[in-house]
């Protein structure tokens, strides 16, 4: 075998807390999105490496991912979940198309896009792409009721 699967133990995350894992390599988004995440109370999982980042999708409830559209291996797992399950997820994929942008996400299989110029402007866009996807996710809460 070629090509090795990392292996991980889950994280010891505390009850209730939310997660948020960070594909990205050092620059201002990395940056930005840890002071973001941090600052919002989530527990972080800051992994460069897109096969550590796919390695702890697998073992880790996470509920928001930020990766570059370079990081394949950490998009596919994504990508690879049933629909319900990546639902749960919601995706930040940094890139050189516009924030926001919904078509281009859905093209790119991403809840959200954002554009690798637009660092300055992170907390933000997260915020801003946060609160839309919880607002397209309630339909389907309270179908689950």
């Amino acid at each position: 075998m070629s090509e090795q699967t990392p292996i991980r133990e889950p994280e010891m995350i505390p009850y209730g807390m939310k997660v948020a894992l960070l594909c990205l390599d050092a620059g201002p988004w990395r940056d930005a999105a840890r002071a973001y995440f941090t600052a919002q109370g989530h527990y972080l999982l800051d992994e460069p490496e897109a096969a550590g980042a796919a390695a702890s999708l697998r073992v880790n409830a996470v509920d928001v991912v930020v990766a570059h559209e370079t990081k394949q291996e950490a998009l596919e797992e994504l990508h690879a979940r049933p629909g319900l399950k990546r639902r749960d997820t919601t995706l930040f994929v940094v890139g050189a198309k516009p924030s926001l942008d919904s078509w281009g996400a859905f093209l790119a299989g991403a809840d959200w896009l954002l554009a690798e110029a637009d660092a300055g402007r992170a907390a933000e866009l997260l915020s801003e792409g946060l609160k839309r996807q919880e607002a397209q996710r309630e339909p389907w809460v309270l179908a689950q009721e």
